[in-house]
């Protein structure tokens, strides 16, 4: 089954990019306080059998509680705003609903497997959980000073070295896997806002139940 925020995308929805015209020192100078402090969480990926990643280059990005910032956040509403009125099919009451949001550090040696954001897969292709509460992904890189970290797109063949201030905006469903190449040197950071999409008629973050995909 798909969700509905999978079953309004437009199929050529593309991967959108922006630049952020706004200072970004405070968010990098807030990340590494708490990196200082230790006071954030590993970031566990899962693996095909539901069970955490042991692999360290898997696992061991840094998610921090984002330091509040509320002109850099409508800055990326109003982009991911867009995003969702051109690359879906918009009913007049379907809004957008923040998810998830952190700041991201992948440090020397880290990575993220192949993965989608809104679900997880068993080893046949079937889906083992699936966060119907994601539709959207928007990532605000806040850094340049580090080699490595590519993000990369397999089915849009698409790879992306990113700088700072760079927008990256995607659904977050099965189409757009990717991955996060190894950092190489320095330490890369990030700002993730990930956003619901609220059936307007059931005020619901429903499963289509009449769409099916295969496996």
């Amino acid at each position: 089954m798909i969700t509905y925020a999978e079953s309004i995308q437009k199929p050529d929805a593309p991967i959108f990019q922006r630049v952020c015209p706004l200072p970004l020192d405070l968010c990098v100078s807030h990340i590494e306080d708490r990196l200082q402090a230790r006071d954030f969480r590993v970031h566990e990926v899962y693996g095909r059998n539901g069970d955490s990643v042991v692999d360290t280059q898997s696992r061991d990005s840094k998610a921090i509680v984002p330091r509040h910032d509320e002109e850099l956040a409508f800055f990326i509403f109003e982009a991911v705003q867009q995003y969702f009125e051109q690359h879906f099919l918009v009913q007049p009451s379907d809004s957008l609903v923040l998810a998830q949001h952190e700041f991201f550090a992948y440090t020397p040696g880290i990575g993220l497997k192949m993965h989608a954001d809104d679900h997880v897969l068993r080893s046949d292709g079937s889906v083992l959980t699936r966060d119907v509460q994601r539709g959207i992904t928007a990532i605000l890189y806040l850094n340049s000073d580090f080699d490595g970290g590519e993000i990369h797109f397999p089915k849009q063949g698409l790879e992306l070295r990113p700088n700072a201030g760079a927008l990256v905006i995607f659904p977050s469903n099965r189409n757009f896997p990717h991955e996060v190449k190894p950092i190489v040197r320095g330490q890369r950071y990030s700002y993730q806002r990930i956003y619901g999409i609220l059936n307007g008629e059931t005020k619901r973050f429903e499963v289509a139940s009449t769409i099916c995909v295969p496996s």
